[in-house]
């Protein structure tokens, strides 16, 4: 038998009053030293040492898919959804880490939980230091019968106001079917310039491409491209991204959205 313990009544009052207390306590964080002003493209910033963040990824991906408990061809626009939580650290001014939950519900399907996904990021000196600034960054992620791997060469700079920030990721899925184990190799090119208006406020132009080799051929090339919008505030960050296919890539979604929300403590 369950126990529900009933909150008092004067909880709510005691609740925010100890909230506040804390926001007045305790030291504020920057959110802009880890901000992402574009959706897909990671910065050369990482977490100061201490830093902790937690991110919410949306991604929407706008495709037209076909039912396949029905007779009839769906041609419909239908959005496919994915979430992913993470938790962030600092493990030092250079290097940080973090741990993530993916969840996933794609057009006509049900909504279910992918799996984890662990990656680290470590940036070379200080910003400035070189012609481009550079990072790397590792992940792998465990989805039950997949395992990604994840690399990526982050380089940014920025000029006053203009920040620019190349990634050339490099993705090998393993999938272990009843006999057999399959590798696709991912390509996954993304490109971002961006315009800080005011500090809490920016905006700017992102590309995204994507392409597979499976069964050591190469598949369709992908790309897309579209506007990004940034805020910012004291304890928070949002960026929204919203992209348009420029090829036909079969499989691929005509559009993707992301949206990425992050708290700062």
């Amino acid at each position: 038998m369950r126990t529900v313990f009933p909150a008092p009544r004067d909880a709510g009052p005691l609740l925010l009053a100890a909230f506040l207390a804390l926001a007045v306590l305790a030291p504020s964080p920057d959110a802009r030293a880890d901000r992402r002003i574009f959706g897909f493209t990671y910065p050369y910033m990482t977490l100061p040492r201490g830093g902790f963040e937690i991110e919410h990824y949306l991604d929407a991906g706008l495709a037209r898919p076909d039912d396949p408990a029905t007779l009839p061809v769906e041609d419909a626009l239908r959005p496919s959804w994915q979430h992913q939580v993470e938790f962030e650290y600092g493990i030092t001014d250079h290097w940080d880490f973090g741990f993530y939950n993916v969840f996933r519900q794609k057009a006509y399907e049900a909504f279910d939980y992918r799996g984890p996904k662990l990656r680290t990021r470590h940036r070379f000196g200080e910003e400035g230091d070189f012609f481009v600034d550079p990072a790397v960054y590792l992940e792998v992620a465990y989805f039950g019968d997949e395992i990604e791997i994840e690399e990526r060469l982050i380089l940014a700079k920025t000029w006053k106001k203009l920040e620019v920030a190349f990634n050339l990721k490099v993705e090998q899925e393993i999938e272990f079917e009843a006999n057999e184990t399959e590798v696709e190799h991912v390509l996954n090119p993304t490109l971002g310039a961006g315009w800080h208006f005011t500090e809490h406020f920016a905006a700017g132009l992102e590309y995204f491409a994507r392409i597979v080799r499976a069964e050591g051929e190469w598949g369709p090339y992908a790309d897309f491209i579209g506007p990004t919008m940034s805020f910012s505030g004291t304890h928070y960050w949002w960026t929204v991204t919203a992209q348009k296919q420029l090829s036909s890539a079969p499989g691929e979604s005509s559009w993707q959205v992301r949206s990425l929300f992050a708290v700062v403590f």
